[in-house]
Order: C-alpha cells, then sequence, then structure tokens
C-alpha cells in the first residue's frame, strides 16, 4: 500500500519493499533473516526531486491523487525519513525486516 502511494505521487527512486530484501551491507555476509534493504543517498537525491515534482503538478491542477490516510501518513514519514538523510551528505536509509 505504501509504495502504492509513494508511485501514486510520482515517487519510483525508491520503494518500502526494497527496505525488507535480504541483502545486508557489505562486508556482512548473508543471511535469510533479518531482511535487509537500504535507499542509497542518490535514490534519495531522486525520489525527493520526483516528489517536488509532482507536488508541483498537483499544487497546479489542484488534483491530488486519491490516497486513504493511513497511506498518506505513510508516505509522509518515508518523506521525512528522506529528508533527514538528504540533510546529512552520503547518509541514505537503512530498513530491517525479521
Amino acid at each position: 500500500m505504501v509504495d502504492q502511494g509513494l508511485r501514486a505521487l510520482g515517487i519510483t527512486a525508491v520503494s518500502v519493499a526494497r527496505l525488507s530484501y535480504n541483502d545486508l551491507p557489505n562486508p556482512l555476509p548473508y543471511t535469510e533473516t533479518p531482511g535487509c534493504g537500504e535507499w542509497t543517498p542518490a535514490q534519495i537525491t531522486s525520489a525527493l526531486a520526483q516528489f517536488e515534482s509532482a507536488k508541483q503538478a498537483i499544487d497546479a491542477s489542484g488534483q491530488a491523487p486519491p490516497l486513504e490516510p493511513e497511506v498518506v501518513e505513510a508516505v509522509t514519514q518515508c518523506l521525512g525519513w528522506m529528508r533527514h538523510a538528504a540533510a546529512k551528505p552520503g547518509f541514505g536509509v537503512i530498513g530491517f525486516r525479521s
């Protein structure tokens, strides 16, 4: 649902699903559990640019995509994570799933 909300807002550079892949950061060895994924600084920069572009289009048209309040809240939280990481050069977002 969150990834659908991100895509509805034009954000394709990142996805929440990617945060639960089974790839631990190098040099950690592969393990099935926990799952781990990351949004790189480049992906975050791209995602934030995609969001700003979509936001401008929405502001100009006055028509936002119809999203459930919970999805809007989750997307807003993801944007917060990205903005926090973007404010620190070289930082990304890493997620774990058990």
